[in-house]
């Protein structure tokens, strides 16, 4: 017989639609939260607020879909993604953030893990602006057109 290995993202807790639940999970997998939490939300795995699901806590896992309410700050490891049904009232960091048409988000955002991309062009162009072009005459070449490609 053989045995299977776990997914992170197996289900290891779920708060019902009739349940309040005040004080601070902590799962070695995901959480879904169909009903009420207060206090704080920590997995390995991925937590998953339903429809009618309401989290007044500070979330922080590695993915977690939002198709309820976010009250607090969230820290999405890998992912975070708002359903179109879906509410986040607070800051968030995500390494990726998706946000479907009609999902809310009130709060800032940061992305993690994000290296800066250095783009030449832009940087040649803004010292051109700024007269930073040393003794040479300061020529910009025009930008062309899409038509002229």
């Amino acid at each position: 017989m053989k045995l299977r290995k776990r997914s992170p993202f197996a289900l290891d807790t779920l708060i019902g639609a009739n349940t309040i639940f005040e004080g601070s999970i902590y799962s070695e997998r995901s959480v879904c939260v169909e009903g009420t939490v207060r206090g704080k939300i920590e997995a390995k795995g991925e937590v998953m607020v339903g429809r009618r699901g309401r989290v007044e806590a500070d979330v922080l896992a590695e993915s977690v879909v939002v198709g309820g309410h976010i009250i607090g700050t969230v820290r999405a490891e890998k992912r975070l993604e708002i359903t179109a049904t879906g509410r986040v009232s607070g800051n968030i960091e995500a390494g990726r953030i998706a946000v479907a048409d009609g999902g809310v988000l009130e709060g800032f955002c940061r992305m993690l893990g994000r290296e800066e991309v250095q783009c030449p062009q832009l940087e040649q162009r803004l010292a051109i602006e700024e007269g930073q072009c040393g003794e040479e005459p300061c020529v910009a070449e025009p930008i062309k057109d899409a038509e002229q490609m």
